[in-house]
C-alpha cells in the first residue's frame, strides 16, 4: 500500500511539474520556479492528488456503481478523464496557495499530462507489490 502511494506520488510530482511547464500560465505553481517553495508546493499538491486518486476515486466509483459503469460504457471511457480532471481541480482548490488552475479545461489538460506520466511511472517503477 505504501509502495503504491509512493509510486503514485513520484509520478504525480513529475507530472505536476511537467503540466505546470507545458500549460503555463493557465496551470501554474504559485511560487517562483526553482525556489524551495516551488518544490514544496509541487510535492504537497502531488501528495494530495495521490491521496485523492488512491482513496477518493475508488470510493466514488463504488458508491456510484451502476451509474459509473453505464457512463463509462456510453462515453467509451472518457468519463474516467473527467473524473481525473475533477480530482485535479479539487486538489487545486484544496491547495489554493500552491497551484493556480485557470478553468476546467486546463484542469482536464493537467489531468491528462499527470495521467500520462503516471502510466509511464507505474511501468518504470512498478506499482504492484510482489
Amino acid at each position: 500500500m505504501i509502495r503504491r502511494f509512493l509510486v503514485r506520488w513520484a509520478s504525480n510530482f513529475i507530472g505536476v511539474i511537467l503540466a505546470a511547464y507545458l500549460l503555463s500560465p493557465n496551470v501554474a505553481l504559485v511560487a517562483e520556479t526553482g525556489s524551495e517553495g516551488y518544490w514544496t508546493m509541487a510535492a504537497a499538491f502531488a501528495a494530495v492528488l495521490a491521496v485523492l486518486q488512491l482513496y477518493v476515486r475508488p470510493l466514488v466509483y463504488a458508491v456510484m456503481g451502476p451509474l459509473t459503469c453505464f457512463v463509462m460504457v456510453v462515453t467509451l471511457g472518457l468519463a474516467h478523464f473527467v473524473t481525473g480532471a475533477v480530482l485535479f481541480w479539487f486538489a487545486g482548490s484544496f491547495l489554493e496557495e500552491a497551484i493556480h488552475v485557470e478553468n476546467f479545461l486546463y484542469a482536464m489538460a493537467g489531468a491528462v499530462v499527470v495521467a500520462a506520466v503516471g502510466v509511464i511511472g507505474s511501468i518504470i517503477l512498478g506499482s504492484r507489490e510482489r
